[in-house]
């Protein structure tokens, strides 16, 4: 064992160490995970050392910190570092122990993974074998060529009936067909933006925007929040110190905190748009989900908000398909971002959507995940009675606030090693510090109500146990 000394020597030495992460295939933050765990099992990263402060890797790769966050849980989860409050992240795990680090959650048996926002399956499997078999009896030449700016006209007028579906009304020739949500966000920070722009945001927000933000060059700046959303003094304050003309808002089902602005919150946003001339991109990927709920930021600010939406979460995110609706003046500018990126959206899965949209399919769909949602909400509430949760009934996911013994890292390794995955709320965060103690736990994920039930038992036995009383890794 070393000497005290010298496990000082490499915790000092090891807060300069950067991990090589070029040439690694998939997302930044898996990239930076794999290349640590590579650099644990060679012996570069020895026990006890001590990682480099997440803010301060952030800005040596060149990625956001809530990459950073993601890929430090992602090696927490696979049990090779353990996070203290106020200290950092130390590596735990022997080389031997790391060249045996557990595989990626579907290799693992009877794992249950709850840390993404997956709709629930259902009908919609049989929904599209039996859209296919129709698509199949028809002539789909005109489905495989290239498409015209925006997409064709029939998928954005079935855009204009899925906006309708929360109360947004906008014609089609205001209305782009995306790759899904995420595709949408993107357009609207590469057209409606420059390079070293400030868009600003909630503090905690959708960690793929954020790494959308800083990759294309813009700076992000999270704004503070209380229980229905921003709040508008800071945004005020935030445009003035900051000259920002953009503001990324979630503000139904906000991803991760769940919150629901109220109407009175949305006017007063609504109103700070116009009068500072500040573009709202209003995310609503989640919208679809509540059956009551108050007007759009594009309803009540129609000249000043670009609405995003798809329908990833509530048919299937595999579809790829989505709508940006902007004022008349953004629409060209976005149109030819789409072109220059992607030349244009599918047309075959648009036509699926399409499909379904004037069938009722989507709407049976809707109403069915809708239960099913619930009823896991019910699940969880019960699982974890005596845990502080904030969740909505509509919503995938619920906050679990962990006792002060658990740092969520540290958690989130754990739960790993007893066979269910969990995200740390520090992957949303704008700003260091912001979720500290929470994890999200994507009740919608588990294929089956038995398996989330299993997950949810694993969870409360563990938060009823102390850190130093977590099992082995298996």
């Amino acid at each position: 064992m070393l000497a005290q000394d010298g496990i000082n020597d490499i915790i000092d030495t090891m807060t300069i160490y950067s991990p090589e992460i070029a040439g690694r295939a998939g997302p930044k933050y898996r990239a930076i995970a794999h290349a640590i765990t590579d650099d644990i099992a060679s012996g570069q990263l020895p026990p006890n050392c001590k990682l480099p402060p997440q803010r301060e890797l952030a800005w040596r790769l060149g990625v956001t910190v809530g990459t950073v966050s993601r890929a430090y849980a992602e090696v927490a989860q696979r049990g090779l570092v353990h996070g203290e409050v106020g200290r950092g992240t130390y590596v735990l795990s022997s080389r031997a122990e790391a060249g045996m680090a557990l595989p990626e959650s579907p290799e693992i048996p009877g794992y249950i993974d709850i840390t993404r926002n997956h709709p629930s399956a259902g009908p919609r499997d049989r929904m599209l074998a039996a859209t296919l078999s129709e698509l199949g009896r028809q002539e789909l030449g005109g489905l495989l060529g290239y498409e015209v700016e925006g997409g064709p006209l029939a998928h954005r007028n079935a855009g204009v009936r899925w906006l309708a579906r929360v109360g947004l009304t906008v014609p089609a020739d205001r209305i782009i067909v995306t790759r899904g949500a995420q595709d949408g966000l993107a357009l609207a920070i590469l057209a409606l933006t420059q390079p070293g722009d400030t868009v600003l945001a909630e503090s905690l927000i959708y960690c793929q925007f954020m790494d959308a933000v800083r990759f294309l060059g813009r700076h992000i700046r999270g704004l503070p929040m209380d229980r229905d959303g921003v709040i508008p003094e800071a945004l005020e304050a935030a445009c003035r110190e900051h000259g920002a003309r953009v503001v990324y808002l979630t503000p139904t089902l906000q991803n991760p905190t769940n919150i629901v602005m109220s109407e009175e919150r949305r006017r007063a946003l609504a109103r700070m748009a116009e009068r500072h001339d500040l573009l709202i991109i209003e995310d609503d990927v989640y919208g679809y989900l509540i059956e009551d709920r108050p007007p759009t930021l594009a309803t009540l600010a129609p000249e000043h908000t670009v609405h995003v939406t798809s329908v990833s979460k509530v048919l299937a995110p595999g579809l790829r398909v989505g709508w940006t609706a902007a004022p008349a003046a953004h629409v060209a500018r976005l149109a030819e971002a789409q072109r220059v990126t992607a030349v244009c959206p599918p047309a075959l899965t648009g036509e699926v959507v399409r499909l379904w949209i004037e069938d009722g399919s989507a709407d049976a769909h809707i109403q069915w995940l809708r239960a099913e949602t619930r009823a896991r909400y019910e699940m969880a509430l019960e699982y974890l009675a005596d845990w502080s949760l904030r969740g909505h009934p509509a919503s995938f996911h619920l906050l679990l606030e962990l006792p002060p013994a658990w740092p969520s890292d540290t958690f989130a390794s754990a739960a790993r090693e007893r066979g269910v995955g969990v995200l740390p709320a520090s992957a949303f965060a704008t700003e260091p510090g912001n979720g500290a103690g929470t994890v999200r736990l994507s009740l919608s994920q588990p294929p089956s109500r038995a398996a989330l039930a299993r997950g949810l038992g694993i969870l409360r036995e563990l938060l009823g146990m102390l850190p130093a009383q977590r099992p082995a890794i298996i």
